[in-house]
């Protein structure tokens, strides 16, 4: 695979301080509300998940000198004014406390990250199929519904939207729920 354009790829991870942010179906509209606000047009969104106690997102960057630890203090910052009022202090601090960004180097590396945040929901028994999981942009990306993703960029990381389409659906079957996450 090449590598990527001057911008960087980035794979985000935010995490509450327990799983218990997130459950609430008013807290995941309410969180991916101000990420479409005021994150979306800034950090390139590509693909996201949202399940109890994780907020997984791959966006990309204008800039390919920007480091992990600046994208976190950016992302923590911003979270830090945006989510006040909208969830308890507590809950806002340990969302700021658990931002980790990892740049990703390759369009296969995309690939590969967007696949696995698309998943997550039926590995940790969210849902029996991730296919039609609501916090997740497989709908959108798989439709072509209009929405603030970068659709053309992830389609092009496949080959084309058929291609997206086709690895995924490949690859349903291989899903399995992780034993371990779903004991716990």
């Amino acid at each position: 695979m090449k590598p990527l354009d001057p911008e960087s790829c980035w794979h985000i991870q935010i995490r509450g301080g327990d799983d218990d942010l997130f459950k609430v179906r008013a807290e995941r509209f309410a969180f991916l509300n101000v990420w479409r606000t005021y994150f979306a047009k800034h950090l390139n969104t590509c693909a996201y998940v949202m399940i109890p106690g994780r907020f997984s997102v791959v966006v990309t960057v204008a800039s390919d000198t920007v480091s992990a630890e600046e994208l976190q203090k950016y992302i923590s910052e911003k979270l830090r004014t945006k989510l006040a009022g909208i969830f308890e202090s507590g809950q806002v601090e340990a969302i700021c406390e658990n931002v980790r960004a990892e740049q990703l180097f390759t369009e296969k590396d995309c690939i590969y990250r967007t696949f696995d945040l698309h998943t997550i929901p039926q590995k940790y028994s969210v849902t029996t199929d991730y296919r039609t999981y609501p916090f997740s942009s497989y709908q959108a990306l798989s439709t072509g519904r209009p929405s603030l993703l970068d659709q053309k960029k992830v389609w092009n990381w496949f080959g084309g939207k058929l291609r997206f389409s086709i690895f995924h659906q490949a690859y349903f079957g291989w899903i399995k729920p992780d034993t371990v996450a779903a004991a716990s």
